[in-house]
């Protein structure tokens, strides 16, 4: 305001009068749609558009009453609620034909020894899954499905429905293609429990991870706080087997 009508800002006090008028004259809903001049000074709230100042003229009147403002908003909201109608039918049927699109199981576009993409869920965000197509992976069952790692040789059993036809049987394995597969990275799964330590600089325990798949020299040790959060139930076994007061209190705050 006191940029707009150039005045010092150390005049700002000389605001206050207009402030303060607009707020004692402005209805709200703490006092049931009521201006504070009404319930406290018993007289009709003034409107701040019933007048205006010019800088030439000075005082003009600006000839809006408050029925035409209730009509306009009246109008405005009427418009509104027209838009948010269509984008609502617009939504359904966009609901509708996805619906329409997944009814049935679909069936699958491929067989034992054809080659597959598998879908991995990376993460969660806001309630919705961010997926990654890797692979290829080679199909060996028809049990929904059993797929072979072409780098570990690891078989796994996945749903149909996370894994897309790639190539077929006669696909040629390249060293490219291994080399692609293997810098997707691997997600390893938890043998067991080994050991555990007390880190004292970070203040948590540290335990000793054996991985399926791996040589003993490549087990790891991982925060007992970030195994919990992926495997609960292992990390309470390992609770059980140890029976360490220190180490169960510190699951009991996770």
């Amino acid at each position: 305001m006191c940029l707009e009508r150039k005045v010092d800002i150390r005049d700002w006090t000389h605001f206050v009068p207009v402030v303060q008028a607009t707020l004692n004259h402005t209805p709200v809903l703490s006092l049931a749609t009521k201006a504070p001049v009404e319930l406290f000074c018993v007289l009709p709230a003034a409107s701040p558009l019933d007048f205006g100042i010019d800088s030439e003229a000075g005082l003009v009147t600006i000839d809006v009453t408050s029925g035409d403002i209730d009509r306009k908003q009246a109008a405005l909201r009427t418009r509104v609620q027209e838009m948010h109608r269509k984008m609502q039918i617009a939504r359904s049927e966009q609901t509708q034909r996805n619906q329409n699109m997944q009814r049935g199981a679909r069936k699958a576009n491929f067989d034992v020894g054809d080659y597959v993409l598998r879908s991995r869920v990376d993460q969660k965000y806001n309630d919705k899954l961010l997926v990654t197509w890797i692979g290829p992976y080679q199909v060996v069952g028809t049990d929904e499905h059993s797929f072979r790692h072409l780098v570990t040789d690891a078989e796994s059993d996945v749903h149909a429905s996370c894994l897309k036809f790639y190539a077929d049987e006669s696909f040629e394995i390249t060293e490219e293609i291994l080399e692609h597969v293997a810098a997707q990275g691997i997600v390893l799964t938890v043998a067991e429990f080994k050991d555990q330590r007390w880190n004292s600089a970070k203040r948590c325990y540290k335990i000793l991870v054996e991985w399926k798949g791996l040589e003993p020299i490549e087990d790891s040790w991982k925060t007992l706080k970030s195994l919990y959060k992926d495997i609960p139930v292992m990390a309470k076994q390992f609770e059980a087997a140890k029976e360490d007061a220190q180490l169960s209190a510190t699951i009991e705050q996770l």
